[in-house]
């Protein structure tokens, strides 16, 4: 099972978050139902006026390592890390956010979290 499904139960919530980009709040509405891994606990999901943030604890993680980039409709996380035990962590992960201008995501590594910050008109589908 991935990590941010360990964390989530589901990639979806992001999805979640960018239909209800518009006014209803985000943190309530994308809070995912299913279990977190053991010792992460549940992702939080916050907004601004002007974006979306969603905050997944990952200790153990070299901050330099975090790399992102674009593939498609989703947005691939990747890292590197030690755990508490002395395991070696390989952060590679997708996150599906269909129509979304990833282009615009800014991802961060703070206080033992991965954050991605999105602004909310990157997560409204785009016009034709």
């Amino acid at each position: 099972m991935s990590f941010l499904k360990r964390l989530f139960g589901t990639t979806d919530a992001l999805d979640d978050a960018r239909a209800r980009a518009g006014d209803e709040p985000v943190a309530e509405a994308a809070q995912p139902a299913a279990h977190a891994a053991p010792g992460f606990g549940a992702p939080e999901v916050t907004q601004t006026d002007d974006e979306v943030v969603l905050k997944m604890n990952a200790p153990g993680l070299d901050p330099e390592s975090v790399q992102t980039e674009v593939e498609g409709s989703a947005l691939v996380v990747k890292a590197r890390g030690t755990s508490d035990t002395g395991t070696a962590i390989n952060l590679n992960e997708r996150l599906n956010l269909k129509g979304a201008d990833l282009s615009q995501a800014d991802v961060s590594y703070q206080d033992g979290q991965i954050v991605v910050r999105l602004p909310k008109a990157a997560l409204k589908p785009q016009s034709s």
